[in-house]
């Protein structure tokens, strides 16, 4: 029994880990829908260096890809560079892969079980801030947990 990971309405999600060089520390995901749209229950959490958490809304941030990969294995179109903005915060990040080629891809087997071939990651930012982290994207190879 394949065990289904989103609504039937969305088809994967970007996960962003951001530890910055000031100390603070970045949590962002969006779930992106079948039609192309973002889910409104993507969120996100900023830890100031300080160690105060808030809770970030998907109003408040923006993700954009600047950059594509395109997987030899999958043929999937992965963003392998973001721009991510907080303009409330006047933070201005670039989120660029360490290496393109860090797909996960399913082979039939695991792909007829239900497990996606998905990206994830080494990452470094840069702009407002620099530091580093990780990304996962899924859903680019085809819609996860169908």
């Amino acid at each position: 029994m394949v065990q289904r990971l989103l609504d039937s309405s969305q088809r994967g999600w970007d996960w962003f880990s951001v530890q910055l060089d000031s100390g603070a520390d970045l949590m962002l995901f969006e779930l992106r829908r079948s039609d192309g749209s973002i889910d409104p229950y993507s969120s996100g959490t900023y830890v100031a260096p300080d160690g105060r958490a808030t809770h970030l809304k998907r109003s408040d941030f923006e993700l954009t890809p600047a950059a594509w990969w395109i997987s030899p294995k999958t043929g999937a179109r992965y963003p392998v560079k973001w721009r991510i903005t907080i303009p409330a915060w006047k933070v201005a990040l670039e989120c660029a892969v360490a290496v393109p080629d860090q797909e996960l891809a399913a082979d039939a087997r695991e792909s007829a079980a239900g497990s996606p071939s998905y990206w994830e990651g080494a990452v470094t930012y840069s702009g407002s801030s620099a530091g580093a982290g990780y990304l996962e994207m899924t859903g680019y190879a085809g819609p996860v947990g169908r």
